[in-house]
């Protein structure tokens, strides 16, 4: 995707209501749930899911 950490972390930090698509649980674990978000940036419309599993934050990106 060509993102380096601040990128990481803008897109991160400028994610608003408007992007919110959805909550769902975690196909390997349906006690944990994700919110995924599908934000437009400068490198595209990204589809962002953010998890928070034992206390770590963990977030995955891809291109919509």
């Amino acid at each position: 995707m060509g993102l380096n950490k601040r990128s990481v972390r803008d897109i991160l930090l400028q994610l608003a209501p408007r992007d919110f698509y959805k909550s769902m649980t975690a196909y390997e674990d349906h006690t944990v749930w994700q919110d995924v978000y599908r934000p437009i940036t400068p490198n595209g419309a990204l589809y962002v899911k953010l998890i928070v599993t034992d206390g770590v934050l963990v977030v995955s990106f891809k291109f919509r």
